[in-house]
């Protein structure tokens, strides 16, 4: 069985420690993909402790049961059953694929009571769907990607170190409490309820991280982001991620209207553009006390009244602060003046002072005031693109956006 499970690994199906005793008996193994149509085919696995194959059931069952298989070393997936309220395999422990349902319009009942070990879970529009049914919590899972369902919460969901977690579009899930440590690819959270809160503190390092619309978030334990990091058109009041150290993309903060303060106290540096924009709440712009690098551009923009670096000491992209509020220019005039801002571009305005350089170079008011449009016409369009991610799939792309929103300033 060990030699049988090497091969399944090198074939692409995870090898999972809680299977190894579970051997494929006789007649048990598929070549191609076994389809279900009716219960009297899922019948017939009965005799089977564990299946080599993949099961695919679709038709007009109103109802589907997988009795006695412990083991599925391949995908279970449902599609496009219009009828099909109830699906169920209690003995299931372990599918070394996926576990996929998709277009499922009157799907009520879930019940995997045994189900620990999954390749990757993939729910897509299972709209009358609000209990995952998973009594035993699946804890082993590469990825996870769930997509307008009726979901009241994530109870069954346990996974501690994932690829990819991905929660859009469930419009009655209130809260997202998670034990997951690290996420290899994209931890992304996005228009599911208008006050879900997210709570990820036992997290310590991402891959690329992105909120959507969320009332409040919690990652006490994070210290490095190894890409980007964005919270966008949310009702957060607070974002406080103090052990946080290192992000190595972007950081954007954008569109936050109930936002009024920001803690990245540990924060040293930040490898790619870094934005805060249009937060109309915010009035003053700090929390940064650690931060000394930012490898990209900068945008400030909004009607703030103080924005402070302490540490600041080096901006390799152009910089751009510009407020209807009293900012205080000064701090960045001094940045640009000693060179630490490296880019071509340099426009500090507010409603008190203005100044700005192109190429190092000090320009007239004219220079600035032609500066200023070209900056808010660039945000304009990197907050246009950032919101149609509104019922996007995979809202990760936005930081490509950024990148077209950076440009201007590079």
């Amino acid at each position: 069985m060990q030699f049988k499970l090497a091969l399944l690994a090198l074939a692409g199906y995870s090898t999972l420690t809680s299977t190894t005793s579970i051997s494929v008996p006789s007649g048990c193994s598929f070549s191609k993909t076994l389809t279900a149509t009716a219960q009297s085919d899922l019948d017939d696995l009965s005799s089977c402790s564990a299946i080599e194959g993949d099961i695919y059931i679709t038709g007009d069952l109103s109802t589907a049961s997988i009795a006695n298989v412990k083991a599925i070393y391949g995908s279970l997936s449902a599609f496009n059953c219009s009828n099909l309220q109830s699906l169920r395999a209690d003995s299931l422990t372990t599918i070394t694929k996926q576990l996929e349902l998709t277009d499922l319009y009157v799907l009520d009942t879930l019940s995997f009571g045994s189900l620990v070990s999954v390749g990757s879970i993939n729910w897509v529009t299972l709209p009358a769907l609000t209990q995952a049914g998973l009594a035993a919590g699946v804890s082993d899972c590469q990825s996870i990607y769930i997509s307008d369902t009726q979901l009241e919460s994530l109870d069954g969901f346990n996974p501690i170190n994932v690829e990819t977690f991905n929660i859009n579009n469930n419009k009655n899930l209130a809260s997202i409490n998670s034990d997951i440590q690290s996420i290899s690819n994209a931890l992304s959270v996005s228009y599911n309820g208008d006050d879900t809160n997210v709570t990820f503190d036992s997290l310590s390092w991402a891959n690329n991280i992105t909120f959507y619309s969320v009332s409040s978030i919690s990652m006490s334990n994070i210290s490095t982001v190894n890409s980007s990091l964005g919270v966008f058109e949310s009702n957060v009041e607070s974002l406080a991620i103090p052990s946080l150290k290192k992000i190595g993309g972007d950081l954007s903060i954008i569109d936050n209207d109930d936002l009024t303060e920001i803690d990245f106290s540990d924060l040293t540096s930040v490898g790619g553009g870094f934005v805060i924009a249009n937060n109309s709440n915010l009035e003053t712009i700090d929390g940064f006390d650690s931060l000394t690098t930012i490898g990209g551009a900068v945008i400030l923009k909004g009607d703030f009244d103080n924005a402070t670096f302490p540490k600041l000491s080096t901006v390799r992209g152009g910089f751009d602060l510009e407020t209807t509020g009293e900012a205080d220019c000064d701090e960045f005039n001094t940045l640009e003046k000693k060179g630490g801002i490296q880019g071509d571009k340099f426009v500090c305005s507010a409603a008190t002072e203005s100044s700005s350089s192109i190429n190092h170079s000090k320009t007239s008011g004219s220079s600035s005031a032609t500066s200023s449009g070209s900056s808010d016409e660039s945000t304009s369009s990197g907050a246009s693109s950032s919101s149609q991610g509104g019922a996007a799939v995979n809202t990760i792309s936005v930081f490509g956006i950024m990148s077209a929103l950076l440009l201007a300033l590079l």
